[in-house]
């Protein structure tokens, strides 16, 4: 035995055994001479999980161990035969003797204890051990001794509501009974000294329990006067003011942002409840429930709170089957006709119940894990599980959108892992502009996995990856219409060039208050002057004030460009490998977006260029794709007034000039027009097609083919409809092609070029054209659009522009 491997627990025991008069030592002395040799089994951290004589015949450590999956069943039937064969011994981790005083050993002798273990219990400010015994009034019992504050409150809580439940029994559940009680003491029942049968799931229970349990004492109050919402909002302050670096920041953001949701709720449904109903604290006895550990028992908790807390911890402390499971559980139990009766019998709104609950059970549990020096890994479970839970109300309740949730879980996920957020100048990621990309150095496996988990989260509507072997860039798109843009750089580099070091950058960044890590000033300084110096741009000004002097002589990117060459990592077989790797980079790049058309049509004053803009905007802000403006058509040939006028001033005389104002009728004249025109058309698409769509821009055609089939005259064209109509078929098709409307009287009121009789003529002639064009082309899309509201115009075609995009 190496005694000294235990101390910390020993002195635990020790202190914990005094209380109830039992002196303990684990050295022996003169006075302490009386053994009482013990065997152990540890904890996987190591430390003392159960203590039990080494004369025992029985495994009664067993009875602090719950049988919740096929490994606990296994783990049980295997040491139940090994004692049988007398081999309990090889159960033991270690072997640990104490020594008593001769008092020690007539006060043993006096309760007539043969068979006992001991567990040293939970780890945190609530810890009490707990001693199995089988010799007090004929009865095994269970004796807790608090070690701390907090467990003396939690003992004396759980002595009062037994002996309350004992004068007011239940009809379907038993309860110890108390034989004793004092300060930080309690004695009481073992109630699983019979067949007994763990519980693990709600199908478990016998019909009827779980209801019996969530009637007691049900009434309603208003939110802000309940003692549990006052006290989780101390509660979550005080967790902020710790400012715990284990807590995640983004966990407590959004706990705050769901308690200022439900901060106004005038009344809510408040019942009594057991406060850790868990399968642990469950046994099945002769078809009646056995629920123990009433410590955390309270009289006005949210409604079904029990019921909410059993399915949470059984799916998450039994194999950790996420939140996703925990989700289909409850809809399917409160979609049961029993449980919807008595929601609607006692007014119980359960998404509500549900809420309160989460906030409860949060904040209690965070404030002890702040004050617990140790986690263990069932910690990190819970507070991934209770993310998962608040990310799925936050956006089911609307509280948040799709970006700044997935910003705060992607935060929450990177908290305990290596990375630096680049550029980033916000307090909170909530206030992360739609415009701003986020930029993170971090290890490459971290990013691989951080791309995997993106992937598969539940508000990633989809996920745009672009490989690089440097960098990966992240296009995430929420179900709302949502867009974040993630960089993931493992490497620093500006083309072939490997400018500074990456590594050193994100093992040296500090916690932010929005909850990411952040480089240091001067990796921050350095990469600022690298970053845009080597792009020849200029320092933007909101990055100036970390500089807190200005060099007097800027480094041109040329000089920045002949230092950087000059690094180790890109000399010699390095550098080689670098510019392979851009050549790389340079012929995958072309595979990564794909380009789209788009075209929009419509008469004068429809509202087409403010569409256009608006547009082009949104799709270098939101889908960081570039886009080109495209004219009427490809262009490959000038305007035929260019060959009189030249270019810029043919230009400039077409834009001047009224539509429609064309005299033509000469049908020769006409076809050799549009001969013109339909040969640009006919050739440009193809120098669209390589130099912007395979390159994946995005083009926006402002007018395009269709003019020639309905509007003829404005192109100074008069030919038969039909056949312009029949040669749009050897086109290639543009995947998405707007047409844009709107009543006559509002183009009138916008520009006043048409009258209202063509208005209204070319609206149904364009309108009658799309739906044939539907029909006949359906891998295309022809869209009238009604633009009478600019936000709702541009909300659909955008999330067309990006469904195809993507």
């Amino acid at each position: 035995m190496r005694t000294h491997r235990y101390a910390a627990d020993s002195r635990l025991i020790k202190a914990g055994l005094r209380t109830i008069g039992l002196p303990l030592a684990f050295a022996p002395s003169a006075t302490y001479d009386q053994p009482l040799p013990c065997h152990l089994y540890r904890n996987p951290d190591g430390s003392i999980r159960w203590l039990w004589p080494s004369h025992a015949t029985q495994p009664d450590f067993l009875r602090f161990y719950h049988r919740s999956s096929w490994r606990a069943r296994l783990f049980v039937w295997v040491v139940q035969w090994l004692f049988r064969l007398k081999l309990g011994r090889w159960v033991a981790h270690d072997t640990l003797t104490m020594y008593t005083t001769e008092a020690g050993t007539a006060l043993l002798q006096h309760t007539r204890v043969s068979r006992w273990a001991l567990f040293t219990g939970t780890v945190g400010p609530n810890r009490k051990l707990a001693i199995w015994f089988d010799s007090f009034r004929g009865k095994s019992c269970f004796l807790k001794i608090a070690l701390a504050e907090p467990a003396i409150q939690t003992v004396r809580r759980e002595a009062l509501a037994l002996q309350q439940l004992q004068a007011q029994p239940f009809r379907l559940v038993d309860v110890p009974a108390v034989f004793a009680h004092g300060r930080g003491i309690v004695l009481q029942e073992d109630l699983g000294t019979t067949e007994i049968r763990p519980v693990n799931q709600l199908t478990d229970l016998p019909t009827g329990v779980m209801r019996e349990l969530a009637r007691r004492n049900w009434h309603r109050q208003p939110l802000r006067q309940a003692a549990f919402w006052q006290q989780a909002q101390q509660t979550l302050a005080d967790l902020r003011a710790t400012n715990d670096p284990r807590l995640p920041v983004t966990l407590l953001d959004k706990a705050d942002q769901l308690m200022q949701h439900l901060d106004g709720q005038p009344s809510v449904a408040l019942a009594a409840a057991h406060g850790d109903f868990t399968p642990w604290n469950l046994l099945l006895r002769h078809n009646r429930l056995c629920v123990i550990d009433w410590e955390l028992q309270h009289d006005a908790l949210p409604g079904l709170y029990d019921l909410f807390h059993f399915i949470y911890q059984s799916h998450i402390l039994i194999g950790n089957r996420g939140y996703q499971a925990i989700r289909q559980t409850i809809e399917r139990t409160l979609n049961e006709p029993e449980w919807q009766l008595f929601c609607q019998q006692q007014a119980v709104d359960p998404d509500l119940a549900e809420l309160l609950y989460l906030v409860h059970t949060l904040t209690y549990y965070l404030s002890i894990y702040n004050r617990q020096p140790n986690w263990h890994r069932q910690i990190h479970w819970l507070l991934a599980t209770w993310n998962d839970a608040l990310t799925h109300w936050l956006h089911r309740r609307q509280v948040a959108t799709d970006r700044q949730l997935l910003l705060a879980d992607l935060a929450f996920w990177l908290h305990d892992r290596p990375h630096a957020a680049l550029k980033l100048q916000c307090d909170r990621l909530a206030n992360l502009p739609d415009s701003s990309d986020l930029d993170l150095c971090l290890p490459r496996p971290v990013a691989a996995q951080l791309t995997a988990y993106l992937r598969q989260h539940p508000l990633a509507h989809h996920l745009v990856a672009e490989s690089r072997t440097f960098m990966n860039q992240l296009h995430l798109f929420g179900a709302d219409g949502s867009c974040l843009h993630v960089d993931l750089i493992w490497q620093f580099k500006r083309k072939q060039l490997d400018f500074m070091p990456a590594e050193p950058v994100w093992q040296e960044a500090t916690r932010a208050s929005h909850g990411l890590n952040v480089p240091s000033l001067l990796h921050t300084q350095t990469y600022l002057r690298l970053f845009y110096g080597l792009n020849n741009a200029p320092l933007p000004d909101r990055y100036r004030p970390l500089f807190s002097t200005q060099p007097d002589n800027v480094p041109s990117p040329a000089e920045l460009t002949r230092a950087v060459q000059q690094r180790p990592a890109n000399q010699g077989c390095r550098g080689l490998r670098n510019r392979l790797a851009y050549g790389w980079d340079t012929l995958r790049s072309f595979a990564f977006r794909r380009g789209l058309i788009v075209t929009f049509s419509g008469v004068d004053g429809a509202g087409k260029s403010t569409v256009i803009e608006q547009t082009r905007h949104q799709i270098e802000k939101r889908l960081r794709q570039r886009v080109v403006v495209l004219r009427h058509r490809p262009s490959l040939l000038p305007i035929l007034s260019a060959w009189q006028y030249g270019k810029a001033q043919a230009e400039q005389r077409a834009a001047s000039t009224l539509p429609r104002q064309g005299t033509n009728q000469s049908s020769l004249s006409s076809l050799l027009r549009f001969a013109y025109y339909y040969t640009d058309y006919l050739l440009g698409q193809f120098y669209v097609q390589v130099k912007y769509v395979w390159r994946g821009y995005i083009v926006l055609y402002d007018r395009y083919y269709f003019d020639f089939i309905n509007d003829g005259r404005r192109s100074n064209i008069n030919l038969p409809t039909g056949l312009v109509t029949s040669l749009y078929g050897l086109l290639l098709k543009p995947r998405l092609n707007v047409f844009l409307y709107a009543p006559a009287d509002d183009i009138l009121r916008r520009k006043q070029e048409l009258d209202a009789a063509t208005i209204t003529e070319l609206t149904g002639q364009y309108l009658r054209l799309f739906e044939r064009l539907q029909k006949r082309y359906p891998s295309s899309e022809y869209l009238p659009v009604l633009n009478q509201h600019l936000p709702r115009t541009l909300s659909q075609i955008f999330d067309r522009i990006q469904t195809y995009s993507l």
